[in-house]
């Protein structure tokens, strides 16, 4: 997997602390997607987790979005579900925090603003995530709920991790996100980079390190 690969560095830096990265595969086939080619060609086919890219929802019409975010709603649900099937555990300790990298960091982020308001959420209820960790995002979090309305602008009080790229061509948008998320549980973090997942050694300890804080921050809820 593509994800693995590029995360690589991050999941042997959490494995001494007991956190694993367990992968899942978006809903919808696409192109490959930035920074995938040539490392990558021979890997597909590839997935992704809007049907459309995310920076297109405040150009589409309502009912292009109303139908983008059931499609992604349903596709979120399904992929948990077989989370759970592969595993063999609901029992809402096993998955306690998301992490999205690009556009999948926006949808990390809109599970988290669903599970927020709990009347809306279309997810299964054994799973309930207690923090996020965005890497590079390219838009505000996804909106799920066909009714949500605006509720998605309300900030997003789960701790977060925020990794940002300062030579990310999508500096601006990961920034945006940022402006979604409750200052006081957020931990930014920003490198010199691209739009990548932070492979060096002292970054990647920056971020294990802001990723712990956040569990400890959770711990009376786990």
């Amino acid at each position: 997997m593509i994800f693995a690969a590029q995360t690589r560095q991050l999941r042997y830096a959490l494995e001494p602390h007991g956190v694993q990265l367990v992968y899942a595969t978006g809903p919808f086939e696409c192109e490959p997607g930035y920074g995938v080619s040539p490392f990558f060609d021979d890997c597909g086919p590839f997935y992704c987790w809007s049907p459309n890219d995310p920076l297109d929802f405040d150009i589409q019409d309502d009912a292009d979005n109303v139908n983008d975010s059931a499609a992604m709603a349903a596709g979120v649900a399904e992929m948990l579900d077989d989370l759970r099937y592969e595993y063999g555990d609901d029992t809402n300790d096993s998955f306690v925090g998301i992490l999205g990298f690009s556009s999948a960091a926006s949808v990390a982020a809109g599970i988290l603003a669903a599970q927020q308001n709990n009347t809306e959420d279309p997810f299964p209820t054994w799973c309930r995530f207690r923090f996020g960790v965005l890497i590079n995002g390219t838009g505000p979090p996804a909106r799920f709920s066909t009714i949500q309305g605006d509720c998605g602008k309300e900030f997003i009080k789960f701790p977060t991790v925020s990794v940002v790229g300062k030579q990310d061509q999508w500096l601006s948008q990961s920034r945006l996100l940022n402006t979604y998320i409750d200052n006081e549980l957020m931990i930014c973090l920003e490198f010199d980079n691209g739009h990548k997942i932070p492979s060096k050694e002292d970054q990647v300890q920056e971020i294990v390190s802001a990723i712990l804080a956040a569990m400890h921050k959770t711990e009376g809820s786990m």
